[in-house]
């Protein structure tokens, strides 16, 4: 039998961050996208300003920054070292990413709700399942709406 603390990936609760809202910088936003295919010539146009805790924090006194750690949730482009922004606003539903505590660990899994169970999903198969009984009390931090990460370092095919 798997132990339970192999199963979830915790993340240390120092990792875990209220919102700033005192320091806000403005980051230029170009009116023009950029191709993801074909280039195509770039208009350089500032459209905007945009401050990114305007864009990610819809509800800044009920949301947290929280750092990932492990690899359960690598399939939904959660790394370690990723930044999650959690709005603990919002209920979980099924489909949801959530940061829940189990058995006082925190954890980053998808949150699956069956006909008589909740299934907490790692998006990494080395990840068994979690299953819970509906009569359980979740500890639930909030929903991820957001995930910021650095782009992958390039290996070089040998």
């Amino acid at each position: 039998m798997t132990k339970l603390l192999d199963t979830i990936d915790p993340v240390p609760p120092e990792n875990i961050y209220r919102v700033d809202t005192s320091r806000r910088k403005l980051i230029p936003l170009y009116s023009s996208t950029v191709k993801a295919g074909f280039a195509s010539p770039a208009e350089n146009y500032i459209e905007a300003r945009l401050n990114l805790q305007d864009l990610c924090v819809a509800h800044p006194d009920m949301t947290h920054f929280v750092k990932a750690s492990g690899d359960s949730m690598t399939g939904d482009y959660i790394f370690p070292g990723s930044i999650l922004v959690v709005d603990s606003t919002l209920e979980p539903v099924t489909g949801r990413i959530i940061v829940v505590s189990i058995d006082g660990n925190w954890c980053v899994k998808r949150y699956v709700e069956e006909e008589k169970r909740v299934k907490l999903e790692s998006s990494n198969s080395a990840y068994a399942p979690i299953y819970l009984t509906k009569q359980e009390r979740l500890e639930v931090l909030g929903v991820v709406t957001y995930i910021i990460s650095k782009p992958p370092k390039y290996v070089r095919p040998r």
